[in-house]
């Protein structure tokens, strides 16, 4: 009997367990000024997510294998405020809220869902957020490389001399080489007031800085400008300016 009851009150603890895990769901605001203010207060970022959540099959995969996820609710908890810019087409939006999303996906340049863009604490856009399969981990991975982006090692500061000059010139083209060779210009998007460039797998506005992972290394990307055919662009902080080209553009 006892051995019945200590075994009825291990099941109803894992139910309770699994409940839990499954039930769990972060908070998420829909109210642009409140997230920000919000994220000023407390110092946390803002994780912007622009979403057809009754109707875009990749938003509802994203909120199963990531958002509901104890995981990433308990590093939300601690360094993002949540906020959901929703376009749905069977749940009607009251008209402020719904004004508030058209001006927002108009401002940060939206052309599909998700879009997932990330803020600082004073509201200055961080870059946007890839979405690919594994669940919380390597979701909350890529927020890190924009809140928290890797430092890139400094030269060493050693007394220069002629006979190192060539070398280390040939060193610094090599890195750069390096790099350019691994940034590919994929397309070129939008009307020609609001293009954007398809860099490796993010989408650049001119502007724009992202931080990118390339065989070589994580390496910072700086929009410059997009044109018709080609995007220029900057190299981790540097000031000279490199042009990237769609395959076959002149």
């Amino acid at each position: 009997m006892k051995f019945a009851k200590l075994y009825l009150v291990l099941m109803v603890l894992a139910v309770v367990s699994i409940s839990s895990d499954v039930l769990v769901a972060a908070t998420w605001l829909n109210d642009f000024s409140k997230a920000q203010t919000q994220a000023k207060v407390e110092g946390k970022y803002v994780l912007v997510n622009f979403s057809g959540s009754d109707w875009c099959g990749w938003c509802i995969k994203l909120r199963k294998e990531v958002f509901l996820k104890p995981e990433f609710e308990n590093y939300a908890k601690s360094n993002l405020v949540l906020l959901e810019i929703d376009f749905p087409k069977r749940k009607p939006l009251p008209p402020v809220v719904l004004q508030q999303n058209q001006k927002l996906a108009e401002q940060f340049q939206v052309q599909g869902y998700p879009t997932l863009i990330v803020l600082n604490p004073q509201g200055a856009k961080l870059g946007r957020v890839s979405y690919g399969a594994g669940g919380p981990k390597p979701f909350i991975s890529e927020v890190e490389k924009l809140i928290r982006p890797p430092v890139l090692p400094m030269p060493s500061r050693t007394p220069a001399r002629k006979v190192d000059a060539p070398r280390r010139a040939s060193n610094v083209s090599a890195v750069s080489e390096t790099n350019r060779a691994e940034l590919k210009l994929r397309s070129i998007v939008g009307p020609k007031q609001r293009r954007q460039a398809v860099i490796n797998d993010h989408a650049f506005s001119a502007g724009e800085t992202m931080i990118l992972r390339l065989a070589s290394g994580t390496v910072k990307v700086h929009c410059v400008e997009v044109r018709e055919r080609s995007v220029i662009v900057t190299i981790n902080g540097g000031r000279d300016k490199r042009e990237l080209k769609l395959a076959g553009g002149a």
